[in-house]
């Protein structure tokens, strides 16, 4: 092994749970990486822009780090300095061509334990804007992180570029880590979050699965094993993990009166997209209104936090109980009640409360109750320093988990878009496709009648 003279740390909580995400997706390592890009319309020197990505190395202390296996673990470490010359400039002579290629370097595994940690490329697109494309290892950032490495790309691009102030210093994920490590190592922290985490998602009694694609799975699951009391089928197949990434928006009317809804009443994208999907779900799935999302949350709460690198995400459990007789409006500040506590116990290591979880409510190995995964990245218009741009995901083929949807608004088009990476084993692009088509519906009739009760909607729908 080769000789490393820096500071060596155990991964974090965050960390372990991104490389957990293998067990479920064993043949296929690209699930551990985040492949992104921004198209903006203002001309892209692409020298200055190599210049400006190096400082950004430079400052952003998550982008040097290596990793290497000790006695089975997973160590690491951060270099004092790295650069990175002679990026690929692509000139594409068409969309498809542009989401072929890069969705091909999306899918390629990231060879974390040879020293690649990223990949970066530049391009032009056919209708004359310039893009650039980021494929990170997810030990590496989270969304977050990614959102503050273009946004600080940008600014000292402008810096460089038009003389503009330098943008302020970013936060050190290695000072992170620190903390992480320290707080784990307290097991007082770990018991307190358990109490905690126990009294949260027991109160109203088994969380149970409410599919998109309906109550089947589950009525299956009952069926196979003669059991009508099972709440949450098994799901998960480390095998047939192959993975659509389907993409949705809204129209742009309807989705320019979302927005309109949310400046107007002070409500966030991650409440109100999830209510309308939460709503829809009990609609296709017997009017049961418990639903229960695991939703990541970036856990960035200080401002040197908000402006550093790094992977600390973590999954929450968000459950929602409503009643017939509850208002959207009112259904809306259960969300944002839920979304406090949520931050408020967001330090508990998620593979602490999946464990928790299987230990109250005996689940299999490969069972689980929550009905997806889901994100809300903040994207506004001034997010990118300013810069007039669209923000483009790629589908990396396979997944761990049946879906994971994540919703954003369009800042180009100003609507919300929403995509959604579901396994095709479990839920099918026409599953999607209802269930998409449902959260619109959803979201015209309680943005247009917020008082209207819960049972209300579902009558409507």
């Amino acid at each position: 092994m080769k000789k490393i003279d820096s500071q060596v740390y155990d991964l974090i909580p965050p960390q372990e749970m991104i490389q957990f995400m293998l067990k479920y997706s064993f043949f296929h390592k690209q699930v551990t990486q985040i492949p992104e890009s921004i198209i903006v319309d203002k001309k892209i020197d692409f020298d200055i822009m190599t210049k400006a990505l190096n400082i950004v190395i430079e400052r952003n202390d998550c982008m040097r780090l290596r990793f290497f296996k000790k006695s089975g673990k997973i160590k690491q470490y951060f270099l004092d300095k790295f650069e990175v010359n002679n990026i690929p400039v692509l000139h594409f002579s068409s969309v498809d061509e542009q989401m072929k290629v890069l969705t091909a370097d999306a899918q390629t595994p990231i060879k974390v334990f040879k020293d690649e940690t990223f990949r970066i490329k530049f391009f032009t697109t056919s209708d004359n804007r310039y893009g650039i494309y980021l494929c990170v290892h997810h030990l590496v950032m989270d969304n977050a992180a990614c959102l503050v490495f273009f946004n600080d790309l940008l600014a000292i691009y402008d810096h460089l570029k038009d003389g503009k102030p330098m943008p302020k210093p970013l936060g050190k994920y290695e000072d992170r880590i620190i903390k992480e490590l320290e707080y784990i190592s307290d097991k007082s922290n770990l018991e307190k979050e358990e109490k905690a985490y126990t009294e949260y998602i027991t109160k109203n009694g088994d969380p149970m699965y409410l599919g998109v694609e309906g109550p089947k799975f589950l009525e299956a699951e009952r069926k196979k094993k003669k059991d009508p009391t099972i709440m949450a089928p098994s799901l998960f197949d480390p095998i047939h993990d192959k993975a659509e990434f389907t993409k949705k928006a809204l129209p742009e009317e309807e989705g320019k009166k979302v927005i309109e809804f949310m400046d107007k009443y002070g409500v966030s994208g991650e409440c109100l997209i999830q209510l309308a999907m939460r709503l829809y779900l009990s609609k296709i799935n017997g009017g049961y209104l418990d639903t229960y999302f695991i939703t990541l949350c970036p856990r960035r709460r200080t401002l040197s936090e908000k402006r550093s690198g790094g992977t600390v995400t973590a999954p929450l459990p968000w459950r929602l109980t409503l009643k017939e007789d509850t208002t959207f409006m009112q259904a809306l500040e259960q969300m944002a009640e839920i979304q406090v506590w949520a931050f408020r116990h967001m330090n508990y290591p998620y593979l602490e409360y999946r464990e928790l979880q299987r230990k109250l409510f005996n689940y299999p190995a490969a069972a689980g109750s929550s009905t997806m995964m889901f994100s809300w990245f903040p994207l506004e218009e001034n997010t990118m320093n300013n810069w007039n741009y669209e923000f483009v995901g790629y589908g990396i083929g396979r997944y761990v988990m049946v879906l994971y949807t994540f919703a954003m608004k369009d800042v180009k088009h100003n609507t919300i878009k929403i995509t959604y990476q579901h396994r095709t084993k479990f839920v099918s692009v026409e599953d999607i496709d209802k269930f998409h088509a449902g959260t619109e519906k959803v979201l015209k009739i309680c943005v247009e009648n917020p008082d209207l009760t819960v049972k209300q909607i579902l009558e409507k729908i």
